[in-house]
């Protein structure tokens, strides 16, 4: 187990905590935040986290009451809880199988219905924002660009097309620096009322920071080798069974750690060799991987994504549940991201079964390992190890075969028999 290859990139070492414990007890005592610069948009708002972002940027709208807001199913739930802590509550939009994100024919038929739409950029793939923008006119948008940071639409980046943007710097994303977050907004005025009520948050204090640090420190310590593989897949595995769902992730309106902000700014010039490294990265997986095309998600035509996460799509649960099995016995670690997210907002959140691509994609999809600092021999391994084990999984079950005729949806037929038994065929 000293070898198995994290998921994802967790990015703190111990003289980023020495950092840390340093900026935690000189911060600054002005309560006005200062602005991060991301390139290519302008001057950002800080703030604790992306869903704080959400709740303040939701309260500077001034949306009525308890108003429906637009959101994917399949999304990263602490949305649903920054909605509702916002005083909303979601209505939920099904998603585009070519991309994972919001479906412009579903949010038409819904917008009626809502008094703003959150776009959320899925796995640093881009919403058809102006096409979503068409399909519910009138409606302000916020762009939740938690794992988008760089990514690009017909030359625009991505947070540039909404009333506001979300940005998160959590650690397993590509800045990594523990949580932190950032807010763009082009409208002066609605930037005003931001600046107002994130200035209203608590700054956290110097005990409150200084934990933080440690937490982060010791946190990405057993995300990275060797320590994933000997403990900290079941310290992880261990907190997901023993803490419900309401206490994961909890919601926390401050203002930034000074320790996050300080390291973003430093990590952030280094934001375009990463995104060009995980982009050779998934390159290197498109043009390997001996899967069905239909399984990948390619770039859609004047996209440019920052390829956060690389997901492949598989035809059935079973075989997903297969193939992570098979990646864990050659010590690679996957992601089956919010594959429960059905039932968690039936349970929690009034989810009435009305968007079947996203349950589907829940259920069926898994992310392989592309973060930036792999090795060359890290990403070979990978889509070797991905190969050999999908050649095993895809096997025909008895007189059947798995088809289909686009994503999202797939059917079991009998197989063809030519002579002998016919190879299954398995397409998206």
């Amino acid at each position: 187990m000293f070898t198995l290859l994290p998921n994802e990139h967790w990015d703190y070492g111990a003289m980023d905590a020495i950092r840390g414990l340093r900026a935690a007890w000189s911060r600054r005592h002005s309560r006005i935040p200062w602005h991060i610069p991301i390139s290519g948009l302008g001057p950002c708002l800080p703030i604790r986290s992306a869903r704080a972002a959400i709740v303040v940027a939701l309260k500077a709208l001034r949306l009525p009451t308890d108003a429906a807001i637009g959101v994917p199913l399949y999304c990263c739930p602490v949305v649903f809880k920054a909605i509702k802590a916002a005083g909303h509550f979601p209505r939920f939009i099904d998603v585009d199988p070519e991309t994972y994100c919001l479906s412009a024919a579903d949010l038409a038929a819904k917008s009626s219905e809502l008094k703003a739409v959150i776009a959320v950029h899925m796995f640093g793939n881009v919403c058809d924002v102006p096409a979503l923008r068409s399909a519910a006119p009138g409606k302000p948008f916020i762009e939740d660009c938690a794992q988008a940071l760089g990514s690009r639409l017909n030359g625009r980046l991505a947070g540039s097309f909404g009333e506001i943007a979300a940005f998160s710097f959590r650690s397993g994303k590509y800045l990594s620096v523990g949580e932190g977050g950032a807010i763009y907004c082009a409208d002066p005025d609605i930037e005003a009322r931001l600046l107002e009520l994130i200035t209203a948050l608590p700054l956290p204090s110097r005990v409150d920071e200084s934990v933080h640090v440690a937490t982060t420190y010791l946190r990405s310590l057993f995300r990275t080798r060797p320590l994933w593989g000997l403990i900290g897949t079941r310290l992880w595995d261990a907190y997901n069974a023993m803490v419900s769902y309401t206490s994961q992730s909890p919601l926390v309106l401050s203002q930034i750690y000074e320790t996050d902000r300080q390291m973003t700014l430093r990590r952030l010039p280094l934001l375009g060799s990463w995104i060009s490294k995980q982009r050779s990265n998934a390159r290197c997986y498109s043009q390997n991987l001996s899967v069905d095309a239909g399984m990948l998600c390619s770039e859609t035509p004047g996209a440019f994504f920052n390829r956060l996460q690389y997901p492949i799509l598989l035809p059935t649960s079973g075989q997903c549940d297969r193939l992570v099995a098979r990646l864990r016995e050659n010590q690679i670690s996957t992601a089956r991201p919010y594959k429960d997210i059905a039932a968690i907002t039936a349970t929690h959140f009034g989810y009435t079964g009305d968007c079947p691509r996203a349950e589907r994609i829940a259920s069926r999809l898994l992310v392989i390992p592309c973060h930036h600092a792999l090795r060359a021999a890290d990403v070979e391994r990978v889509w070797t190890c991905v190969n050999r084990a999908w050649a095993e999984v895809s096997v025909r079950r008895r007189g059947m075969v798995a088809t289909s005729t686009h994503r999202g949806a797939t059917s079991l037929q009998p197989e063809q028999h030519v002579g002998t038994m016919a190879e299954p065929h398995h397409t998206l």
